[in-house]
């Protein structure tokens, strides 16, 4: 549901086979009818939040103790906090990226003015210091 929701986007469609050929990610069907139990949390959760692939990834992450990456919290966190499920916005993988020497806090900022440019995204922050400052969780450093 989430690979066809991304493919969806034509200006992505090619990165997005490309990174499926070439890191050995894979595609995890997911939900299916042969678990009745999710399939049906999914279906309850999908008439809650906009996204089926939102939808698909809560329950997958909820029942496989994994970590959802997701800046959309206003419909992911209740269900992340009513669950225990740990989540990253995309601000937060830019802290954690920063800390580790992956990105500058340039580099972040200048993604986050690409992000919100066309005013079709949203970021809670207008800088990544800001994000840090207001609502990173240091406990995120060791998802």
């Amino acid at each position: 549901m989430v690979l066809s929701e991304l493919k969806e986007n034509r200006t992505i469609l090619n990165a997005i086979d490309s990174i499926l050929l070439f890191s050995g990610i894979q595609e995890i069907p997911f939900p299916t009818t042969s678990n009745p139990k999710l399939f049906q949390e999914f279906l309850s959760l999908k008439k809650q939040i906009k996204g089926e692939g939102e939808s698909a990834c809560l329950v997958y992450c909820r029942h496989h103790s994994e970590i959802i990456a997701n800046s959309n919290t206003t419909d992911i966190k209740p269900y992340c906090e009513q669950h225990g499920i740990a989540y990253l916005t995309t601000l937060d993988i830019f802290c954690v990226a920063i800390a580790k020497g992956l990105m500058t806090e340039s580099e972040a900022n200048q993604l986050i003015v690409k992000i919100t440019h066309n005013q079709e995204s949203h970021v809670c922050c207008a800088s990544i210091e800001e994000h840090r400052r207001l609502h990173f969780d240091p406990v995120k450093m060791n998802y």
